[in-house]
């Protein structure tokens, strides 16, 4: 299941995820990690059984363009589609504030996954806390 955090308990289990994730298994340094945005971010957590499996987040860079960031699954969690769950919860979010335009830095690994969802790679290949990354981007048109 899949849900916004909505309290202090929530978020410590988003953070124990990201920093399994991010930080242990992808050295990624803290000060990398945990940045100035988080209290202006929508947080969200995917849990199984109790347990903090799932975690990503989405970030208002001004009214028109949102950014999906910080999605991120458990070693023995993956391949259970809870990656799927949580872009899709974090994209309906962003359509229920009425975002149309949205952005993310992908690693370059992920980019058939990013692309099944619409997004578009936009240039080359840069480094994010010592990882390849790619910036995608996705616009929705109002039919």
């Amino acid at each position: 299941m899949i849900r916004i955090v909505t309290s202090e308990e929530d978020i410590l289990k988003v953070m124990v995820v990201r920093g399994i994730v991010f930080i242990e298994e992808q050295k990624v340094d803290w000060e990398g990690e945990i940045d100035e945005f988080e209290a202006d971010s929508v947080h969200f957590l995917g849990e199984c059984d109790g347990q903090p499996v799932a975690a990503g987040r989405l970030r208002m860079l001004d009214g028109a363009v949102a950014k999906v960031e910080r999605v991120a699954v458990r070693p023995a969690w993956r391949g259970r589609g809870y990656a799927r769950c949580m872009v899709e919860a974090i994209l309906a979010e962003a359509s229920r504030q009425k975002v149309q335009k949205f952005k993310l830095h992908a690693q370059v690994y992920l980019e058939d996954f990013y692309a099944s969802f619409g997004f578009q790679r936009q240039g080359g290949t840069f480094s994010e806390c010592g990882i390849d990354h790619i910036l995608m981007t996705r616009e929705d048109i109002d039919e």
